[in-house]
């Protein structure tokens, strides 16, 4: 059961990202399932929305690598 409709808001730079990769992985889940159910070039809009959501989930992708290799070097420069 749901305890709250409207979660807490992120903290950190690196939870929005996070809640923005499952937000567009949901979205990716449901134009693949819309377009599946489609044939011929009717399909052509639902898949290139679908590109388009894999392109911002690789951005976001890109981004928290950057912040996980950024804290690993802070890390190993502090010791």
């Amino acid at each position: 059961m749901i305890d709250k409709l409207i979660p807490d808001p992120p903290h950190t730079f690196e939870e929005t990202l996070l809640r923005l990769f499952d937000l567009l992985r949901s979205a990716a889940a449901v134009i693949y399932e819309s377009g599946d159910q489609l044939e011929g070039s009717r399909r052509d809009l639902p898949f290139a929305a679908m590109y388009l959501v894999d392109m911002a989930k690789a951005l976001v992708n890109e981004l928290l690598s950057r912040i996980h290799e950024n804290r690993t070097a802070s890390l190993l420069s502090n010791t």
